[in-house]
């Protein structure tokens, strides 16, 4: 008898254990089915591309990178563009390449895509037809694809640009890096990762809220997951879409990630309207992004083909309309001068007899500051990131800061520099010797940056051709600088 109890209990034990357990799945079902619904309420939004495919080249979208090119002949702005099937302008690379042959890989964003011009007028192909014609087995392929930053250049790359056996990178990503956008390009790729990572949970709004709870109680540094609902409004505040120290970071780890690979890299410095003309206004919120890549440069050893001198020459003959389409994009004039200046600049190098492998050890990115990480000035309101959320309402086409107060507001500091010899790098730099901002003049003469007003008095740099400098001291509403190089 007492074995057959003994035997009863168990089993009622066990009969209650599974209807504890059936009774928790129930209740558990019962709370995710609420929460999905109350979820759904609220309409998460992973960021993904809604601008459809118009039949342009710039914005289709990209299950990995947010955006790419679609295959075809495309429209480009008053002329096409040919993109092939791997996503790239041009023919396909043979592969494997071909034995002692070179191949350059350019990487950036439009402008060396080739915005409104023609298949055989970009910088790429008239870089390989100049290098060709010097006797050189070469050929360049155009990686150059609109609004990409070096996030998602690191990732071409990754995906399809180290499978295509390049022998040395052209890096000239810079200006959708710089840009002031509504997100960083790191949050949104992460998030687009974290939810393919988890696909058919991501389908779920309920999953969508708690990742994105999940993550902001997580903080610290790093990508974070954006999160964007129904009642969700654009920000107002533009930051940078990667900023100064990882823009450094993404540039180190191009070079390290070649430098395995036994791939050589050569920087490339674009140029806008502004520079062309010899201005140097508003060179405060680009110019230290063109410092960051000439100290990851120098660091690695690595030359850098700069195109704002030769730019600025051939705009005095010929004016600046007919080098740039528009205030950013090269006509076919100016993708030749590109092309005459990295033809130029890799035979200084001694390329390809000399390989332009970087060093070994890491940057240290973590040295530089940006002194304009956010935007008081307009956002763009046809940029790339307004695609990829559905709801929201149009984004805004101007920023308002919020936080930060006057220590994030400008003075402007106008003078001139004489004698000497361009080119000229003007530096504004904190009584303690930190760089504010920078302004390159292709020869001497005036200049004008912007100072946050938390630095009333500064130091004014000017250094010359030959390396000699000359310094002054200028404070808020003192009056011009005169800045004369022996």
């Amino acid at each position: 008898m007492r074995q057959g109890g003994r035997a009863t209990r168990a089993r009622r034990h066990r009969t209650a254990v599974k209807y504890r357990v059936i009774g928790s799945l129930l209740l558990l079902l019962v709370v995710l089915l609420v929460g999905e619904g109350a979820a759904r309420v609220v309409g998460p939004e992973v960021p993904a591309w809604n601008g459809g495919d118009t039949g342009s080249v710039v914005m289709v979208g990209h299950p990995t990178r947010l955006w790419g090119m679609g295959v075809g002949v495309r429209e480009n702005s008053g002329a096409t563009a040919t993109i092939n099937e791997l996503g790239l302008r041009g023919e396909v690379p043979v592969t494997p390449r071909p034995a002692q042959q070179e191949r350059i890989l350019v990487l950036g964003d439009s402008t060396y895509f080739g915005h409104g011009v023609a298949d055989a007028d970009t910088f790429p192909s008239q870089l390989e037809g100049l290098l060709v014609k010097k006797g050189l087995k070469v050929d360049v392929v155009n990686g150059g694809i609109p609004g990409y930053s070096t996030e998602q250049s690191r990732l071409l790359l990754d995906e399809v640009g180290w499978a295509l056996e390049p022998t040395l990178l052209i890096v000239g990503s810079l200006w959708s890096d710089n840009n002031f956008d509504h997100f960083e390009d790191a949050d949104l790729l992460r998030t687009t990762q974290v939810m393919s990572g988890y696909r058919l949970l991501s389908k779920s709004a309920f999953f969508q809220v708690l990742a994105g709870t999940v993550d902001r109680l997580r903080g610290g540094r790093g990508a974070h997951i954006v999160t964007w609902t129904k009642s969700s409004a654009w920000p107002t505040v533009g930051v940078r879409r990667v900023p100064l120290q990882r823009y450094a970071e993404n540039l180190d780890l191009m070079v390290r990630d070649a430098r395995e690979r036994g791939v050589g890299v050569l920087f490339f410095t674009p140029c806008n309207r502004e520079m062309a003309r010899g201005d140097s206004e508003d060179d405060v919120a680009w110019g230290a992004y063109f410092d960051a890549q000439a100290r990851v440069a120098a660091h690695h050893g690595l030359p850098i083909a700069a195109t704002r001198h030769a730019m600025f020459e051939a705009a005095k003959r010929t004016g600046v309309e007919a080098l740039l389409v528009d205030t950013m994009h090269p006509s076919a004039a100016g993708h030749a001068i590109f092309a005459s200046v990295a033809a130029n600049a890799l035979d200084a190098a001694g390329w390809p007899g000399a390989r332009l492998i970087g060093r070994g050890p890491a940057f240290p990115f973590d040295k530089l500051e940006d002194f304009v990480p956010m935007s008081e000035d307009a956002l763009n309101p046809r940029s790339p990131q307004v695609n990829l959320f559905k709801t929201g309402g149009p984004p805004p086409s101007t920023s308002v800061h919020s936080g930060g107060g006057e220590d994030m507001r400008w003075w402007p500091l106008a003078g001139e520099v004489t004698g000497g010899s361009g080119p000229v790098r003007v530096e504004v730099r904190s009584p303690t010797g930190d760089q504010i901002s920078v302004a390159n003049l292709p020869e001497p003469g005036p200049f004008s940056v912007n100072v946050r007003v938390a630095f009333r008095e500064v130091r004014v740099v000017a250094v010359g051709a030959n390396g000699a400098q000359v310094e002054a001291r200028a404070t808020k509403g003192g009056g011009d600088v005169l800045l004369a190089l022996p």
